[in-house]
């Protein structure tokens, strides 16, 4: 009876299920901001999830990351040995470097590579996040009120998607304006941009709109 009066609570069951209900909630922020409006339009028309505003999920995003974090190297410390073995040879005390850890390497070293460098299919994910966000701008540019003058300056309009999934240099094109000039002129505005960035990158990167951009590379649009 003592024993298990001792046992009442067991330090290696709480981190355990730490670590998945901090998981679990981690994917659920993770998705809440995946599929929430840029952070100006988020504020412009009252975005909440579950009543909770994209800046709160955010918030809760980073804490509930930093949780599991923490969680897990708890995790991997009371799990220490039984990891350690696994780089044993089977039925032997020797130590080398197994097949299965070079392959859970090589898949973190795939994505990390794939996304860093926008390879297909990660920058599919991103495309799609585009696309989610573009319904949220739709009806926020229309509150903009900023002129569309997409017929006479042979716009965005004409090539069947956003002006959020334009790169600068497409908008550049469409535009008659040189991209290194372009580029100089949001470095003036203290907008830092490459060519072959998104509209709606450059945006995101400075909590700017799309459409703020393209005022500011056409005057009087």
């Amino acid at each position: 009876m003592e024993n298990q009066a001792k046992k009442v609570f067991q330090f290696r069951a709480f981190i355990s299920l730490l670590t998945a209900f901090s998981f679990l909630l981690s994917v659920l922020s993770g998705i809440a901001l995946f599929l929430a409006p840029s952070g100006r339009i988020a504020n412009r028309i009252g975005w909440t999830f579950w009543g909770i505003d994209r800046d709160q999920w955010g918030d809760l995003h980073t804490w509930l990351c930093l949780l599991f974090t923490v969680a897990c190297l708890f995790h991997i410390v009371l799990n220490f040995r039984p990891i350690i073995n696994y780089l044993k040879i089977f039925g032997s005390r020797m130590y080398r470097i197994r097949f299965e850890w070079l392959i859970a390497l090589a898949v973190c070293v795939l994505i990390f590579a794939g996304t860093l460098y926008q390879w297909k299919p990660f920058s599919r994910l991103f495309d799609l996040r585009d696309r989610i966000q573009q319904r949220w701008d739709q009806p926020a540019e229309a509150a903009l009120s900023v002129p569309d003058n997409t017929g006479s300056r042979g716009g965005q309009g004409g090539q069947g998607r956003g002006l959020g999934q334009l790169t600068l240099r497409q908008v550049c094109e469409q535009n008659g304006l040189d991209p290194a000039q372009a580029v100089q002129r949001l470095h003036v505005e203290g907008i830092t941009a490459e060519p072959e960035m998104t509209m709606r990158q450059i945006a995101d990167l400075h909590d700017l709109h799309p459409s703020q951009l393209r005022e500011i590379l056409l005057p009087g649009y």
